[in-house]
C-alpha cells in the first residue's frame, strides 16, 4: 500500500470529526486537534510507512501492544500513546479505529455523541 494513500486516509478520517483541524507545531507532519488545543493524533510519513500516534485507554493499549507493528509512543507514551507503523491494509484499518477512540477521548463531552457508534 503507497504511503500517500496511507496518509490521505488517516488526514481525511482525522479531519472528518466535528471540530477537528490540523496544525503543524512540531514541524512538518500533521498533528490533528480538536476543541482548545487538544491534541488526538499525528501522521509521520516514513520511507514506506506512516507512523500515526494516538491515545488509547489502558485496555485498548494493551491489546495494541500485542500486534508487531505497535509500540509506546515516544516522549507520550506515559500518558497513554502509542505508535502504530502503518504498512497495509490491515495495519490501517486498526489505526483508523485507534484514531475514532482517540479522538473521543480528548474531544469535549458536548462533540463525543458525533463518534459514538461509528
Amino acid at each position: 500500500m503507497r504511503t500517500a494513500t496511507i496518509e490521505r486516509r488517516i488526514t481525511e478520517l482525522a479531519l472528518s470529526f466535528p471540530e477537528a483541524y490540523e496544525d503543524r507545531p512540531w514541524g512538518d507532519f500533521p498533528v490533528f486537534k480538536v476543541g482548545q488545543n487538544k491534541v488526538f493524533g499525528w501522521a509521520v510519513v516514513r520511507e514506506g510507512a506512516v507512523d500515526v500516534t494516538v491515545k488509547l485507554t489502558q485496555e485498548e493499549r494493551e491489546i495494541a501492544h500485542l500486534l508487531p507493528y505497535v509500540r509506546t509512543a515516544s516522549h507520550v507514551g506515559r500518558y497513554g500513546w502509542i505508535t502504530a507503523n502503518v504498512t497495509d491494509a490491515d495495519s490501517l484499518e486498526a489505526a483508523l479505529e485507534w484514531l475514532r477512540e482517540s479522538y473521543w477521548l480528548k474531544c469535549p463531552a458536548e462533540l463525543r455523541a458525533a463518534v459514538e457508534g461509528d
